[in-house]
């Protein structure tokens, strides 16, 4: 493992300021904390003009039907939203178990037990859609561990604090970097490994459609689900009303093995994006809007599968959705 590198003096200020938000706001009411957020969400939409046209233009990219005034309305519910997610990670931090339980309701546990109970590891599929933080640590609160792939912060005074967040009750992190053998030692050892598969992956990537538009995806999941015949688990998480977040994880699904590794990898990668764009389109509005999904372009380097995929295996995919 390379070192982490010395602390620089943005760093020091960043972790002081961490410090004393964490001091005050993890200690506060989760009502509380919750409209804080949803205030200092608001304060950036207004002095943040780079993420607020992010936010408006994939929202006009993404073929949802919204009007202006309605892609307007959902970029500052947007911003309120991301605002309470991560202000109220300083309070998830020191909830209690009891607390966790009174504001994170999990639903669907009997399917991870069938996920895992195949024996062989699964992919756990998810986006970043409600908060993917409240869904690992509920289910490792429930005692369904997992391995989840991350990578580092870039401020390594604050990379062991996020690390034991995440890890609070059982779950692993696996490094982004040189993820492949560590994910499969976790796979041969019939655990779980979580992947958010929602991401630009830039020339890496294979391209499936994604709410309407050809996205750019990593194909790594797709690619081991089919490889080893692995479930795949999807879990989503939203916010209710009343302050709590649901977690709902649904059936685990097989993806088809046709014996083209090519192409069953491209179908499965998909296959699991389409799970992601379905919860989308109940409710945009818990979709993280400002990371530029669409940043990649077909024709702009070389991701794999090239050219793009045939379009009867579109269609058959689009099809075969459960």
């Amino acid at each position: 493992m390379t070192p982490s590198p010395a602390p620089t003096l943005r760093h020091r200020l960043e972790y002081g300021v961490f410090r004393l938000l964490d001091g005050v706001i993890g200690r506060l009411p989760w009502a509380t904390v919750q409209a804080l957020g949803e205030a200092a969400g608001t304060l950036f939409y207004l002095v943040d003009p780079r993420h607020r046209r992010i936010v408006r233009e994939n929202l006009r990219f993404a073929d949802l039907g919204l009007s202006e005034a309605e892609t307007r309305a959902m970029a500052r519910t947007c911003f309120r939203h991301f605002g309470a997610l991560f202000v109220g990670l300083l309070r998830l931090r020191r909830a209690t178990p009891e607390e966790l339980d009174r504001w994170i309701k999990v639903e669907g546990l009997e399917h991870f037990d069938a996920a895992q109970a195949s024996g062989k590891g699964f992919i756990q599929l998810t986006g970043h859609y409600g908060n993917w933080e409240a869904i690992a640590l509920a289910q490792s609160r429930h005692g369904r561990t997992l391995d989840a792939i991350g990578r580092e912060l870039d401020n390594p005074l604050l990379e062991p604090i996020s690390l034991g967040f995440r890890t609070r009750f059982g779950n692993r992190v696996i490094l982004k970097d040189g993820a492949m053998r560590e994910t499969l030692k976790a796979l041969k050892a019939g655990r779980g490994v979580g992947f958010l598969l929602d991401q630009d992956a830039l020339t890496m990537g294979v391209w499936v459609k994604f709410l309407g538009q050809w996205a750019s995806t990593f194909g790594t999941a797709g690619s081991l689900a089919a490889r080893y015949g692995l479930p795949v688990l999807p879990v989503f998480s939203w916010p209710n009303p009343d302050g709590t977040t649901t977690v709902r994880f649904e059936p685990p699904f097989q993806v088809p093995v046709t014996g083209d590794a090519a192409k069953d990898a491209w179908v499965a990668t998909q296959l699991m994006t389409a799970r992601i764009e379905d919860q989308i389109r109940k409710d945009p509005r818990w979709w993280f809007w400002m990371h530029r999904r669409f940043k990649t372009r077909p024709g702009e380097g070389n991701p794999l599968p090239a050219p793009l995929p045939p379009p009867e295996w579109v269609e058959s995919v689009q099809l075969s959705r459960v």
